[in-house]
């Protein structure tokens, strides 16, 4: 009798393990020959596969991340664009364009971008066919990044000319960062963010299709397309205060290290012996000011459009200081469709009108020759 019962549960067992095998299998060929390229990445492809085809950034020393070279569009040194020729022809004025996601050109292709029309308008339109644009801008930078984002990068490919577009990121730390880390004393000293450190490895995924199915239908497995999970906090600072307006924020958190930073910049230009370029950040005010007309109250905009002012009037001031030249992109970008939705990232057209004034000071300025 216990033979038999030893041979049923043996029967069941195996009857189980058969119909998991089936449904790994069959959830394999579903999803490989049916899936789009984002279930592929949840349920099929190892950890090193993912980060190799979807990662827009990847980790670099120092800087934390950088754009990953495997990602649409990024050239093997991590920006986008065509790579220019190191060391630098004699010929070549090169500017070197810096930021965030703005700078980038988040939601544009390569082409759309403002650095990119910028070195194609000076081209085109002034006959200054020795100009190149570099495009260090990344997603998510703020003053902070751009200063190291220079010295280690940036200085490297000789630039003639450093043109710095920061802004948003930094209003939007000051809105958002508990004054005791962003004015505390932490070994942070001031940076101004927990952002985390970049995590240069991430655990395995399980084998198992099926297994991963379930477990991310289920919560229990994170996306491993998500960027923040790379990032670990280092714990130094307090969680983002939540009985805080961001109005109040702003108030409590001036930008002294957006100012600190944007000095670093001016300073780490000249000595390479290149031009520094400030431009104050501009965005779709239009649609603020309609936004803060039905709601005077409304803190998120209140307290992005007091931040921007201030970090803007800081640098019509800093540029003299600094022996800098300063466009007041903010004053001449006008009103237009120049903005996403989200009222801070260009459109195409945005994009262009702001290589647009560029171009236009720096040839009226005489700073580039044809």
């Amino acid at each position: 009798m216990l033979k038999n019962l030893l041979t049923r549960l043996a029967l069941v067992a195996f009857g189980l393990l058969f119909m998991l095998l089936l449904l790994e299998i069959g959830v394999r060929v579903w999803f490989g020959l049916r899936g789009d390229e984002r279930d592929r990445i949840l349920y099929l492809d190892d950890r090193a596969s993912i980060t190799a085809r979807t990662a827009q950034l990847t980790g670099v020393p120092y800087l934390n991340y950088s754009l990953n070279p495997d990602w649409e569009d990024i050239n093997a040194r991590g920006y986008r664009g065509d790579l220019v020729t190191l060391p630098k022809p004699e010929a070549v004025f090169r500017i070197v364009a810096i930021g965030g996601s703005t700078t980038y050109g988040h939601g544009l292709s390569t082409d759309q971008t403002w650095p990119y029309q910028l070195q194609q308008i000076l081209r085109d339109q002034y006959g200054m066919a020795n100009v190149e644009v570099v495009n260090l801008g990344a997603p998510g930078y703020y003053s902070l990044d751009s200063v190291v984002n220079l010295v280690t990068r940036g200085l490297a490919h000789e630039p003639d000319l450093v043109l710095a577009y920061d802004g948003v990121n930094d209003a939007v730390i000051r809105m958002y960062q508990d004054p005791a880390c962003y004015n505390g004393d932490t070994p942070l000293f001031a940076m101004g963010m927990d952002r985390g450190i970049w995590q240069f490895t991430a655990s395995e995924l399980p084998p198992s299709a099926l297994y991963r199915l379930v477990a991310y239908r289920m919560g229990w497995l994170e996306d491993p397309t998500v960027f923040t999970a790379a990032l670990k906090h280092t714990g130094l600072c307090p969680p983002e205060p939540g009985n805080i307006s961001q109005v109040d924020l702003v108030a409590q958190n001036p930008p002294t290290h957006f100012a600190r930073n944007e000095r670093s910049l001016a300073a780490l230009a000249q000595s390479a012996g290149a031009q520094m370029v400030f431009s104050t950040f501009a965005w779709d005010t239009a649609t603020a000011e309609a936004i803060l007309a039905a709601d005077p109250n409304q803190s998120y905009t209140l307290a992005l459009q007091t931040a921007i002012d201030e970090q803007n009037a800081l640098l019509r001031d800093l540029a003299g200081q600094t022996d800098s030249l300063l466009i007041d992109l903010a004053a001449e970008m006008g009103s237009g469709p120049y903005f996403q939705g989200d009222q801070v990232h260009q459109s195409a057209e945005g994009a262009r009108r702001q290589a647009e004034v560029y171009a236009a000071f720096l040839v009226e300025q005489a700073i580039i020759q044809p």
